[in-house]
């Protein structure tokens, strides 16, 4: 497994990753509407590359295939980690999010905060994040349950 930056070259791959870990491995702790809300089968490329031009990006990659990728902000703001589904499980999300720790140590950074969906709480709690509280956001119609978190570093 190679963490490296993002490209450009990159985003069908980490579009078709965070589509494919929504509707996978959230699956049990949403609806099929509240997750074809959140990650639609029709993804709007242009905006995605605006939104990943405006941070920073690693991407996992395994022979060439995009494992999981992150998205940070030197802010503290962990804005996006996501793991393709037949890599769960396997340290992908670890490695990324120990990248993202150690770039905003490098950064001065002395709080990492992030909004977890259900499916990723239990993910960042292993990683020494605490719940600030749960919020219902909408998206494209639907509300989505998710929690605000940090981790002091």
């Amino acid at each position: 497994m190679n963490e490296r930056p993002y490209e450009t070259s990159d985003l069908e791959q980490v579009l078709a990753v965070y589509r494919a870990s929504i509707h996978l491995l959230a699956a049990s702790f949403y609806t099929a509407e509240q997750l074809e809300a959140w990650a639609p089968q029709k993804m709007d490329a242009g905006r995605w590359q605006q939104r990943l031009a405006k941070v920073h990006t690693i991407v996992a990659e395994h022979e060439g295939m995009i494992a999981g990728f992150a998205s940070y902000e030197h802010n503290g703001h962990l804005d996006l980690l996501f793991t393709q589904p037949a890599f769960a499980r396997q340290g992908v999300a670890t490695r990324l999010y120990v990248r993202v720790e150690s770039a905003m140590i490098a950064a001065a950074v002395s709080r990492v905060f992030t909004e977890a969906s259900l499916a990723a709480r239990p993910f960042f709690e292993r990683c020494g994040f605490e719940v600030d509280y749960e919020e219902f956001v909408e998206c494209r119609g639907a509300q989505l349950r998710r929690y605000a978190m940090h981790k002091h570093i």
